[in-house]
């Protein structure tokens, strides 16, 4: 037989690839099996790897806890040390045993500190500290911590969170009962949290030393309701400590809005972006001008006492008065109202001749004061005398820029 050279190599890789077939890997082929084979092997062997790795009988972890301030007068957000001997700390939990509040700790390297950030002083806790031995099981011991008992501590509340309706310019208002410097602020906000429905952007912010407020950057929408929470506990406030948390709900309903027109005299009302009503007033006359700005209202009183001498006028001379005045509702601190004035029905709607009131008729005081609510904004232009936030309840003086800048975070 005669081969070609083009056949011969043919027929040579032929067998070449009969021999390279016979020693390649296929499904169902014995290389197949052997693999298997050899990797049931190793796992049985890193099993026995890992049993004999295992220490038979390891010492129990020895855990010891100590605090910077001691053991039975911890300061809240102090860290617990955690010293282990043969062994790894993993898992720290405390529980409050009056309440049974249960906090759990990340451990760093041998220290501890509660995930919440802080305990609550005037509290002991009994402290469960997991730590692993040597072979990696979980071992745990129990220990007691007291926290601090200072002789004064803050109190945090809300106002107007009674589950009545209120205006729907009431800012949420978190209250302390003593004052927290600016340094300990930013440490206390981040503990606060609002929930809204509708959502609605809104911002905090400090008014004073003792109030932290929420608005949102309009006014609330219509039947909106807020969940507001502040775990602040144990947090300082310059040599005091935060004794509680707190949580509150607010409940808004209709927008009604009051605008002033000094100019023109009269009070437009609006409810949800419609007129109700438009009311002639009188509003401060010169010397007296009311102020201009937005303002809520802060109090509603059937019948109070008005007395000139309150800032400093005699009752008896020309400009002082005392006077019992009906269906009031507070404004500003410094005394400006809305309330009936049937002395100066005449005046209403043409002229101010107030001292800085916005007095109307018997019969229009009295629809107002049942139409508002405390928190209700009250809009007035027409001055060049412009109120100033600590003068109202001011969150809707300031922009919504210049209210962002209250923030202690910002």
């Amino acid at each position: 037989m005669t081969w070609g050279p083009f056949s011969r190599r043919a027929a040579l890789l032929g067998a070449g690839g009969i021999l390279l077939a016979g020693c390649s890997s296929s499904p169902g082929g014995s290389s197949t099996q052997s693999s298997d084979s050899s990797t049931g092997a190793n796992q049985t062997n890193d099993k026995h790897k890992e049993e004999r790795r295992r220490v038979e009988n390891p010492p129990v972890p020895a855990v010891t806890i100590s605090a910077a301030h001691g053991l039975d007068a911890m300061w809240p957000n102090e860290p617990l040390e955690i010293n282990v001997t043969d062994g790894t700390p993993t898992s720290v939990k405390f529980t409050d045993v009056a309440n049974g509040a249960v906090f759990h700790a990340t451990v760093n390297g041998n220290q501890a500190l509660p995930d919440r950030g802080s305990l609550f002083p005037r509290a002991s806790y009994t402290v469960e500290v997991t730590a692993e031995d040597v072979n990696g099981d979980p071992h745990t011991s129990t220990h007691s911590v007291t926290t601090i008992n200072p002789p004064m501590v803050t109190e945090v509340d809300f106002r107007f969170a009674d589950g009545e309706v209120i205006g729907n310019g009431m800012p949420v208002w978190v209250r302390f009962d003593l004052p927290v410097p600016e340094a300990d602020r930013a440490a206390i906000e981040r503990t606060a949290s609002i929930t809204t429905s509708p959502v609605q952007e809104g911002a905090w912010g400090w008014v004073d030393e003792n109030t932290l407020q929420w608005r949102p950057k309009n006014y609330w929408e219509i039947g909106s309701t807020a969940h507001v929470e502040v775990h602040a506990a144990g947090l300082r406030t310059g040599d005091n400590w935060i004794l509680n948390d707190a949580a509150a709900d607010y409940r808004y309903g209709d927008l009604r809005v009051l605008q002033t027109n000094i100019d023109a005299h009269t009070t437009t009302c609006y409810r949800n972006g419609e007129v109700v009503k438009i009311l002639p007033v009188s509003t401060g006359k010169p010397g007296y001008e009311t102020m201009t700005g937005t303002k809520m209202i802060m109090d509603k009183e059937f019948k109070t006492i008005m007395d000139s001498t309150s800032y400093g006028v005699d009752k008896e001379s020309a400009e002082g008065y005392r006077l019992e005045v009906y269906y009031a509702q507070r404004i500003t601190w410094s005394g400006e109202y809305f309330h009936a004035a049937p002395w100066a029905d005449a005046s209403h709607g043409s002229e101010n001749v107030s001292h800085g009131c916005t007095g109307l008729s018997d019969e229009n005081a009295a629809w107002l004061f049942e139409y508002t609510l405390v928190g209700d904004p009250c809009e007035f232009t027409g001055s060049t005398f412009p109120v100033r936030p600590e003068q109202t309840w001011g969150a809707w003086v300031y922009s919504w820029e210049d209210w962002q800048k209250l923030s202690a975070l910002r």
